[in-house]
């Protein structure tokens, strides 16, 4: 949005300013009065964790990050939530049915070069299917606490943090569940 160079009410060029009562600097549009407010996209995602305390990466088969470790998950769709994108996303990407567990983290991002994501993590566990590569991922792995690929080959951030809070957490009773650090 940051790029935007007209408004997609009017089509009239946009202006870099501070709206009325407001204290930040924002896109708007002096012919209509929109005003443009860059705020983070959320996406949804799972830790799916196995009876042997691994967790399971899916390899992006598409841009960005092509062919880079990622979690499961992605952008939530209007009226869904979380725990609803999450099993969404599984199913569509690695034709899982999960049960979606507490939430891991929430972390900032962004999408590659572009939006600004607000990132939900959730611990979860498989309850029907076997991982099949769908979608837009080419591959799927797990991996034990000690066996994580090295952040360089994690295609975003917030799942390099995510992936690391997983590491450290402590395992409770019960296959995907952990308690707090």
């Amino acid at each position: 949005m940051r790029d935007w160079r007209h408004c997609p009410r009017c089509a009239a060029g946009l202006v870099r300013g501070v709206p009325e009562g407001d204290d930040e600097e924002r896109l708007m549009c002096p012919a209509c009065g929109l005003v443009l407010y860059e705020n983070p996209a959320p996406t949804a995602s799972a830790l799916v964790v196995d009876d042997a305390g691994r967790v399971m990466l899916a390899r992006r088969g598409i841009e960005p990050f092509r062919g880079m470790w990622d979690a499961p998950g992605g952008f939530m769709r209007p009226g869904e939530d979380g725990e609803e994108a999450a099993r969404r996303e599984l199913e569509e990407e690695t034709g899982l049915e999960i049960a979606v567990g507490p939430v891991l983290a929430i972390l900032p991002d962004t999408y590659g070069e572009g939006a600004a994501t607000l990132n939900i993590f959730y611990l979860a566990r498989i309850v029907d299917g076997t991982p099949a590569p769908a979608s837009d991922v080419s591959e799927i792995a797990w991996f034990g606490r000690d066996e994580l690929p090295p952040a360089s080959e994690i295609a975003f951030a917030c799942v390099a943090e995510a992936l690391d809070q997983w590491r450290h957490a402590r395992p409770q009773a019960g296959p995907g569940i952990v308690n707090e650090p």
